[in-house]
């Protein structure tokens, strides 16, 4: 951080945590403001306070191929190759590409950009991991000559709202303006990403319409709604939260999937505490399976599965099969079955179920996941 910052603004920023977490989960953020609210010096201020580089490309600026590639020539064919900006950041391999302006773009860049921001492709470089792609953009009627984002773009950013306080700004003009303070932001863990997978699969169980909501005006459709990208992306981005950082978990969800169904699945993620995957893997029996209802049931069992197998060894993946053959016995037949199914896709090679899977052998084998001889 280039500056201290005063007493009153060190507490904790959920929009900082969050544009820390969408860069560690690879999702590219949207900032929005109008024109001179210091979107760009905030972007600059966060990689200067990291130590990272920082290419800034004003889109409303470049041509198709400085997204898309320019044709070159070789001896064994043609190439689309990278502009200069992006060759420095992928030999830098960690930092920040800043596209600015992005609302007033015309229609054929932003179709070029539909790459750069989903896989971080330009032309034939595909840019290193390590970089975060982030842009702001000023509402369309804010902008010179703006436009409405189109779905398919807006679709592949977590959008936030950039609203400085008035204090903010009086402290920064006393005393230098600086990065807010962030809050907790996690290490990036298979198994973390797995259980938030899971928690977004549970809820979409009990809410199938919301898996993919596309919205009735070409405003609404400009920024956050449900996918089954935007879902995946919101899993990817809370396994970097702290889960009792509410500010920044429903920001992060309502960036991605909108308000309104960001806030049900925070809702139901908070009321439907569930056992930790871990405990019920060691003892399936300390679940009252019995006691309950089958949309619980298949979320912990969802858990469970995930949990198990997100490190891709033979052993979780047998594990994983003694909760739900428990919870079979226990009533919950279609439950268990269903993520029987789920986990026998994702089986390791040369691996076969075992013994406990018996229960599930004529469901798996009529659906062509296994032959009746293929059990340990």
């Amino acid at each position: 951080m280039s500056k201290s910052l005063p007493a009153i603004a060190r507490q904790s920023d959920p929009l900082l945590t969050v544009l820390r977490a969408a860069g560690r989960a690879g999702v590219s953020t949207l900032l929005w403001g109008p024109p001179g609210a210091g979107k760009s010096s905030l972007f600059e201020s966060l990689a200067r306070s990291e130590g990272l580089p920082m290419e800034t490309v004003i889109a409303s600026l470049r041509e198709p191929s400085d997204f898309a590639g320019l044709p070159v020539i070789r001896d064994h064919g043609v190439e689309l190759a990278p502009p200069a900006w992006a060759q420095r950041l992928a030999e830098a391999e960690d930092g920040y590409l800043f596209l600015d302006e992005l609302t007033t773009a015309p229609p054929a860049v932003q179709a070029a950009l539909l790459r750069v921001v989903l896989d971080r492709a330009v032309g034939d470089l595909v840019l290193p991991r390590g970089i975060r792609v982030v842009a702001a953009a000023n509402p369309p009627d804010q902008a010179a000559d703006g436009w409405d984002l189109p779905a398919p773009q807006a679709n592949r950013f977590l959008h936030l709202t950039y609203t400085p306080s008035l204090d903010g700004w009086l402290d920064g003009m006393t005393t230098g303006f600086g990065v807010p303070v962030s809050g907790r932001v996690l290490d990036y863990s298979p198994v973390t990403r797995a259980a938030t997978r899971a928690q977004v699969a549970s809820f979409i169980r009990t809410r199938p319409d919301l898996l993919h909501a596309f919205p009735r005006d070409d405003a609404s459709a400009g920024r956050a709604w449900p996918s089954r990208r935007t879902w995946t992306m919101t899993a990817d981005v809370l396994a970097m939260l702290d889960p009792d950082d509410t500010p920044a978990t429903l920001l992060a969800a309502s960036g991605l999937v909108g308000e309104g169904a960001a806030v049900e699945f925070i809702a139901w993620r908070q009321d439907n505490d569930l056992p930790d995957p871990a405990d019920v893997l060691a003892d399936p029996t300390t679940v009252a399976w019995a006691d309950l209802e089958p949309s619980r049931a298949w979320a912990i069992l969802t858990a469970v599965t995930a949990h198990a197998t997100a490190d891709r060894t033979k052993t979780g993946w047998a594990a994983a099969w003694k909760p739900l053959a428990v919870a079979a016995t226990a009533g919950l037949q279609d439950v268990a079955a269903a993520n029987a199914r789920a986990l026998l896709r994702s089986r390791p090679k040369d691996t076969y179920p075992p013994a406990s899977a018996k229960a599930f052998l004529a469901v798996l084998a009529d659906a062509g996941l296994i032959t009746t001889g293929e059990q340990a």
